[in-house]
């Protein structure tokens, strides 16, 4: 790894755990979804290990029904994460002045949550309107950690993959960054334990979001 700070022209970010604390409102959407079955609520702790692979994952994993109930199960989840999902969520420290720093580079998000749901925190939090790329787990024909949406993004903005970053909190992030051929950033305050992280060998770790002005020019 080098100390030096490097030149990048786009930032991709991963979403819940990397730019925004959404667990608690996750774990709201799961517990309540449980009550639908009879199901007595999880500590948010056995639920936050689920979250990064899409909602259908997240809700096998954690809403375990008969599976001709599935799809009725994972509808009402869905319905209520959307009650629920600016209740608790915010974003992490350091992602606003991030944000700010980095606002004449090319910004994107990439995030396994879908789309709809992507926008709507997005927006509500205010910050939508600092990336030029968003895209959700049902954005593309595949999502993390299949490198397309960041393949997708650097193409998009006319980049090469040398010159992009991938910032995110989980294994997904840095096996689609590196699948992509981009510098891989792991953030430690997300889903993933450090432990994780640094079995994946990204370029770089760090403790806050604020850290990538030691590493990004």
């Amino acid at each position: 790894m080098s100390s030096i700070p490097q030149p990048k022209e786009g930032l991709i970010f991963d979403l819940d755990g990397t730019l925004v604390d959404t667990l608690p409102d996750i774990a709201t959407a799961i517990n309540l979804t449980r009550g639908q079955y009879g199901m007595d609520p999880l500590p948010a702790d056995q639920i936050t290990g689920q979250v990064g692979n899409g909602t259908a994952y997240l809700v096998r994993q954690t809403v375990p029904v008969a599976e001709h109930l599935f799809e009725e199960a994972h509808g009402h989840y869905g319905a209520f994460y959307e009650q629920h999902m600016l209740d608790q969520s915010r974003l992490h420290d350091g992602v606003e002045f991030v944000l700010d720093h980095f606002r004449n580079r090319a910004l994107g998000v990439v995030t396994n949550k879908p789309i709809r749901q992507t926008e709507t925190l997005l927006t509500g939090l205010c910050v939508r309107e600092r990336f030029g790329t968003v895209l959700g787990g049902d954005s593309l024909a595949r999502m993390k950690p299949d490198p397309l949406p960041l393949t997708h993004f650097i193409c998009k903005h006319g980049l090469r993959p040398e010159q992009v970053v991938m910032i995110g909190d989980g294994i997904n992030d840095v096996r689609a960054g590196k699948a992509a051929g981009v510098m891989t950033v792991a953030v430690t305050y997300g889903v993933a334990s450090r432990k994780e992280m640094i079995a994946e060998q990204p370029d770089f770790i760090i403790d806050r979001m604020d850290g990538l002005l030691d590493i990004i020019a």
